[in-house]
């Protein structure tokens, strides 16, 4: 699976996208989601591609926000 992150080469991507961007990839690769958005971050770099590399990281901490929140109720 591709996932096309930028629209245009000036517009940044927005926290919903970033949300939805991690949310595919958790679809997609599961356990491993984390794994490969560090994976296409790291191609970015190899590519000096700075945005999409931080974009990337962007999306790989998101995966890791998601898989920590709560799954029952507070006590």
């Amino acid at each position: 699976m591709r996932i096309a992150l930028t629209p245009r080469v000036d517009a940044m991507l927005s926290d919903l996208d970033i949300y939805r961007a991690a949310h595919l990839m958790l679809h997609q690769y599961g356990d491993d989601a984390e794994l490969e958005a560090a994976r296409c971050a790291d191609r970015m770099f190899g590519r000096g591609d700075r945005e999409e590399t931080l974009t990337w990281f962007r999306i790989c901490r998101t995966i890791a926000a998601m898989r920590q929140v709560p799954a029952g109720l507070p006590h």
